[in-house]
């Protein structure tokens, strides 16, 4: 097995990441082991769903972005 739990967080830029990079490392486990993996808005937009019969929580969203100026 290669994960037992997934979490996500969204991250507005470089800097942010390095924050919760180091976050994650002050909270590290004693055992075990923790993955991080950082992708771009373009590349999770790439990702492709392979499913043999999708449901209805599988298929795409749309979404509308919020800009406050």
């Amino acid at each position: 097995m290669v994960q037992y739990s997934v979490y996500a967080r969204v991250c507005n830029g470089r800097d942010s990441v390095e924050a919760h990079r180091r976050r994650i490392q002050l909270a590290l486990p004693p055992t075990g082991s923790v993955r991080m993996l950082v992708i771009t808005e373009k590349q999770y937009n790439a990702i492709e769903l392979l499913v043999g019969k999708p449901t209805p929580y599988d298929k795409p969203q749309q979404f509308e972005q919020l800009m406050i100026f």
